[in-house]
């Protein structure tokens, strides 16, 4: 872990070691995953250790959000600032407005779907499984392995379990490009192609209704990344509602172009 990481982690330790002190024990209060103990490898996979902390507290399950980057640049690896920046300044830009937060001591309880659907990331679905399910109580304690390989689809591994990642049609609000008559799911899958990069898909003022969870990009467009946050959710036993941890940044993916997915 680096130092500035062991630090941050320290600090969200001790706040809520404050909060107790204070006589504040019934403070809603969700654990992160920390920052520092997130694994990141190039640009295709993410380790993500899910601590057990958040048991016995009011936590129900994990969100994922995420959002689509058009690029014409192709980095090895995407691990910092100024790689976002070569990607997409749009992409540098969310992340600058969301890294205030990533193991905030200050800002604890933000209601993290307002940060990440107002900057239109949308969530993160699995084919076959619900994913509140999937990330609910049964995963604390155990990693998270995010695959974007080449050739086949990106996943999501737990102790073995294998769940195909999708991409979020907004619950039918807008929809999602390409499609293929042949596979006609074959667009929720996070795959690259010349479609979902092409400015003529892509979400703007006027456009609303297709590819919502993609950024377009002013120059050539070949490549295209996805930014993932997770966050703890759980709900405030007096009112109610939803409470939320900070988030943390799972990676930055390239995704697998199309032509080698349909090898499969």
């Amino acid at each position: 872990m680096r130092t500035g990481d062991a630090l941050r982690l320290t600090a969200v330790l001790a706040a809520a070691l404050v909060l107790a002190a204070c006589g504040l024990e019934d403070y809603p209060f969700i654990y992160p995953v920390p920052q520092g103990s997130i694994r990141q490898y190039a640009t295709t996979r993410s380790e993500v250790p899910i601590p057990t902390n958040n048991a016995g507290t009011t936590f129900t399950h994990f969100i994922v959000f995420y959002r689509i980057y058009v690029s014409d640049v192709l980095v090895s690896a995407t691990s910092s600032s100024s790689s976002y920046s070569a990607i997409n300044q749009d992409l540098l830009t969310d992340y600058n407005a969301i890294f205030p937060y990533i193991d905030s001591t200050t800002l604890v309880n933000t209601n993290m779907e307002t940060l990440f659907l107002g900057r239109k990331f949308q969530y993160l679905y699995l084919q076959g499984a619900d994913i509140d399910d999937v990330l609910s109580s049964g995963v604390l304690g155990r990693t998270l392995v995010f695959d974007f390989p080449s050739g086949r689809y990106p996943t999501l591994t737990i102790d073995g379990a294998v769940y195909n990642l999708y991409r979020s049609n907004g619950n039918g609000t807008f929809d999602l490009q390409p499609k293929l008559e042949t596979q006609p799911l074959w667009y929720r899958y996070f795959v690259n192609s010349s479609d979902l990069s092409s400015s003529a898909y892509s979400y703007t003022p006027t456009n609303t209704t297709q590819n919502a969870d993609v950024v377009n990009n002013s120059g050539a467009s070949s490549y295209t990344y996805a930014a993932m946050y997770i966050a703890a959710m759980g709900v405030d036993n007096s009112t109610y509602t939803n409470i939320y941890s900070t988030p943390s940044l799972i990676h930055v993916f390239l995704l697998p172009d199309q032509w080698q997915q349909q090898q499969q």
